[in-house]
């Protein structure tokens, strides 16, 4: 995509304003010609323009100004997509939309209106042209390091208050190398990661597994103790009073409560096991940060981390739904049965009771009512420790799954750093831009290195691949500034020699530090290269008490100046034309 002309319109008026025209290839110097001071005339404004008309929310300098909403301005940049000519606009009173159209049009009516989000994918698929997929980072991260300005884009090659990663992953698609390898290896890590969480938490719950066998046992002798115990009672020795009647209708309701407790038991289990997942579901998101990290990063990234994010949740739903159906039917199928086991117990009570009425307050009762109520506790007991003892069992399960999980992580490791070396050829030709570049500026080499990280240790960025960027005497503001510039264009020009990706970049501000000859020598070195290759537009902001006379002198001759600003004409040569 080519950045042809910028207008400034007047919607009120129905006129162009100001009309600038750029050079298809090679530099665009806006300058700054005051007299005394070109800070204010219109240089940043105008890159704000620009930055605004490709997605940007409206600059904090045009907001709430009223000149600029009384004239109802409309800037309109001119593009060429290699196919056709397009317009895109932007109005400075409406902040929610963005306009496209084949004309430029003075009603704002004539253009083809799309909300904010719709207006920029259709910017980014402009200007990443063939790069632009699924995977790929999206132009809103992007646009910092291809506009880049002096307020926050030159501390550092990597911009502040961004996750490494995500830095790590918009140099990656500017230096046309994959953006995926550390994104997919965390996924696994994160696999990894709950594996190791949940055997934690079993052997948390079952701590020593021999103890737990041992109670077992001894839960299991004690119980049948007590069984024996019941079936010892002779109540023909206590009674004489329908004595085979009471008997038989004692051994019904003894058999009956148990299935009762055994059934009440199993459903109260079935209703821990819905609550233990979702419990586990809850513990688990918590566990491996998965909200907070999708939370994070979804601005940059949605796609990729919403389609992650999914993945996950529906695992998770999956479980819960499906075992908790299971769970739930088998609760309603025990409710049925046990209301059945109630009415049949109610009936063996009162027949117990019309036999015993003589006795109802005599030991036998108290001794059967104290046994059965040990009996349902050791019952209770079993349970618990059959549970923990079942738990246990699974650790050798999850640590096979964890085996695999790190076998996975590594061959995947191995796998993208096989593919990352197949680059070779793409990071030496950025690496020779760099040094070309310093070379041309202070006659000395400079050391721009990429690496992949192939160390699969839990704390380590496995699968990124790192970029190092140092010049000599780099501390001094005007070394820094000059090194994040060739940086910049390192990767620019790389991605010129291979003609694709985003062919223009844009700096503000970044010259003002740097020493007169060093600017003035990779100034010309970047647009003799591009003139060369007949591709790329390099912007840059500049002002005229920054550069030698006779490098001025020679950037005009060269054509490569596209705007001067100042405050003189009445505010005529300020970018909007007038003063805001």
């Amino acid at each position: 995509m080519i950045l042809k002309e910028l207008y400034v319109i007047s919607l009120k008026e129905k006129k162009v304003l100001s009309k600038y025209v750029f050079n298809d290839t090679g530099l665009n110097i806006i300058l700054g010609v005051a007299k005394k001071d070109s800070n204010g005339v219109g240089k940043t404004a105008m890159v704000d323009a620009i930055r605004m008309i490709l997605g940007e929310k409206m600059p904090e300098d045009f907001q709430h100004k009223e000149e600029l909403a009384n004239r109802d301005i409309l800037i309109v940049l001119k593009i060429d997509t290699g196919n056709k000519i397009q317009y895109l606009a932007r109005q400075i009173i409406d902040d929610e939309n963005g306009y496209i159209s084949e004309q430029v049009v003075m009603d704002i009516k004539g253009w083809n209106i799309y909300d904010i989000n719709s207006y920029r994918m259709k910017i980014q698929s402009l200007v990443f042209g063939t790069l632009n997929s699924e995977d790929t980072p999206s132009f809103q991260s992007i646009r910092e390091y291809l506009i880049r300005d002096e307020k926050q884009g030159f501390g550092d090659i990597t911009l502040t208050r961004r996750k490494a990663i995500q830095n790590s992953q918009c140099l990656n698609f500017l230096s046309l190398l994959p953006v995926n390898y550390e994104v997919d290896i965390n996924k696994l890590k994160n696999e990894q990661a709950a594996l190791q969480t949940e055997i934690k938490i079993i052997r948390t719950i079952a701590k020593d597994i021999s103890k737990l066998k041992s109670e077992k046992i001894k839960l299991e002798a004690e119980i049948n103790r007590m069984k024996n115990m019941l079936d010892s009672i002779n109540v023909s020795d206590k009674i004489d009073y329908d004595e085979e009647k009471y008997i038989l209708a004692k051994q019904k309701l003894k058999n009956i409560e148990s299935q009762i407790f055994k059934k009440e038991y199993s459903k109260r289990q079935f209703k821990q096991n819905i609550e233990g997942l979702k419990q586990r579901h809850k513990k688990m998101c918590e566990l491996v940060d998965l909200q907070s990290y999708y939370e994070q990063i979804l601005k940059y990234f949605p796609k990729d981390l919403e389609k992650n994010y999914d993945d996950m949740e529906k695992f998770f739903s999956y479980m819960l739904e499906n075992r908790g159906d299971y769970f739930q039917s088998r609760i309603d199928k025990l409710e049925e049965e046990l209301e059945n086991l109630q009415k049949k117990k109610k009936e063996l009570q009162r027949i117990i009771a019309e036999s015993t009425k003589i006795f109802q307050n005599t030991q036998l009762v108290d001794d059967i009512h104290n046994i059965n109520e040990q009996l349902n506790i050791e019952y209770q007991k079993l349970a618990d420790v059959k549970m923990k003892i079942e738990k246990y069992n699974e650790i050798n399960k999850l640590t096979k799954d964890l085996n695999r999980k790190g076998k996975e992580i590594l061959e995947k490791t191995l796998q993208y750093e096989q593919e990352y070396n197949s680059y070779e050829d793409n990071v030496k030709n950025i690496e020779a831009h760099f040094n070309a570049l310093t070379e041309s500026a202070y006659g000395e080499s400079g050391d721009l290195t990429y690496a992949y990280e192939n160390d699969v240790k839990k704390k380590s960025t496995t699968g990124r691949i790192k970029i190092t960027c140092q010049i000599a005497d780099e501390n001094s503001h005007g070394r820094l500034y000059m090194k994040i510039n060739m940086f910049d264009l390192a990767l620019f020009l790389n991605r010129v020699d291979l003609n694709t990706g985003c062919q223009f970049l844009i700096h503000d501000g970044s010259y003002c530090k740097p020493n007169f000859d060093a600017k003035a020598k990779v100034i010309k070195y970047v647009d003799e290269y591009l003139k060369e290759k007949g591709v790329g537009q390099y912007f840059i902001t500049l002002n005229k008490s920054e550069i030698d006379a006779k490098d001025l002198k020679y950037f005009k001759s060269q054509g490569m100046v596209v705007a001067e600003f100042d405050r003189e004409h009445e505010d005529a040569n300020r970018f909007f034309g007038f003063k805001y």
